[in-house]
């Protein structure tokens, strides 16, 4: 893509800087891994903060950006001027219909030629190591790299790009998206599916248009994942879940949520988009956590408590209710409701 295809995918967006940038623009790429000739979008206060202490970062790596063209004009003068150190910038007067619009051809670019009809075992492209067993009646994608003493059992689909490390064990009827990693000793049960497409969409002329996911998945060493469970893909970076953690059956791990390592997630509990959970978190079953909410190290979620949207909690916070709030200040109201309830019967 270059900027000419920019213009011709999304007419509304006018270019404040380098609308001559002659170079390819290789991806669109969150600010938390920026990549070369990248594409970044920045639509408040919160993706600016993230942005400028990885504003010479962006220079070298020649990173452009859309920026909402309303937060924009109101930056102050010192703002757009670092800003203006970026090779182009784009403003967007309806961000998120731009950020939709120009994830379609990207996507397409990611995903086009991906054989996911022959077996990369076929193909001679899957890369599996001699003590794998696979089973059969399991699909092997291509580029797939298998690594030593790992276990696939029968009904698997293991779509292309995805690594798979020593020791895992992949159970039956489970489905592996493309570009998904997965660690060492890890234990995916059936049913569950790793990187299908985020649940994103904005909302324009009436219709819900799609936004389209690429980030793929990381899984670190020694996780396990209970059976019909799903963790979504990112939307251009990985969704990340760090090593050791323990997800049980019927859980839903959004795109761009970052699970640290060590976590206890229980069943039906929800991670909406890019909510954190930082080390040795637990959720009780049936919580639930917001979109971009952030829970601190160590913190303790009681069982269908609902975490609100953007909400950050300390490290070693421990949550019950809705909205979640201190366990003890929760379980005080609770009683003094009852207590009056009773009061009134009597």
């Amino acid at each position: 893509m270059f900027l000419r295809d920019l213009r011709e995918t999304d007419a509304s967006l006018k270019f404040v800087n380098g609308d001559r940038w002659p170079e390819e623009i290789l991806a669109i790429c969150a600010l938390d891994s920026l990549s070369p000739n990248g594409l970044i979008f920045v639509k408040n206060v919160k993706f600016l903060q993230k942005l400028l202490p990885e504003l010479p970062r962006a220079v070298s790596l020649k990173v452009g950006a859309v920026i909402d063209e309303a937060f924009y004009k109101n930056l102050k003068e010192e703002t757009r001027a670092q800003l203006a150190a970026l090779p182009w910038i784009a403003t967007s007067p309806q961000i998120a219909l731009s950020l939709t619009l120009l994830s379609r051809p990207f996507y397409e670019k990611k995903m086009r030629g991906l054989n996911t009809q022959v077996d990369g075992r076929q193909m001679g492209s899957a890369e599996i190591d001699p003590s794998a067993r696979v089973s059969q009646n399991v699909f092997i994608g291509e580029n797939v790299k298998i690594g030593a003493r790992v276990e696939i059992l029968p009904g698997a689909v293991v779509l292309p790009n995805v690594e798979i490390g020593e020791g895992s064990k992949i159970y039956p009827n489970v489905t592996i998206y493309p570009f998904t990693r997965i660690g060492r000793n890890c234990r995916i049960h059936s049913g569950t599916v790793i990187g299908g497409d985020g649940f994103g969409y904005t909302f324009h002329q009436g219709k819900h248009v799609k936004i389209w996911h690429m980030g793929g998945v990381t899984i670190e060493d020694d996780v396990e994942i209970g059976s019909n469970s799903a963790v979504d893909c990112g939307t251009f970076s990985p969704t990340t879940i760090g090593a050791g953690t323990r997800i049980d059956n019927f859980v839903q791990i959004a795109h761009n949520c970052k699970v640290g390592r060590g976590c206890v997630i229980c069943g039906h509990a929800g991670l909406a988009g890019s909510a954190v959970l930082e080390d040795y978190v637990v959720l009780g079953g049936k919580a639930g956590i917001g979109p971009d909410a952030h829970i601190g190290k160590g913190s303790q979620v009681a069982g269908a408590a609902m975490v609100n949207d953007g909400a950050v909690w300390p490290p070693g916070s421990k949550l019950g209710g809705h909205p979640a709030r201190d366990l003890k200040e929760w379980m005080k109201g609770f009683a003094y409701v009852r207590n009056m309830s009773l009061k009134e019967k009597s």
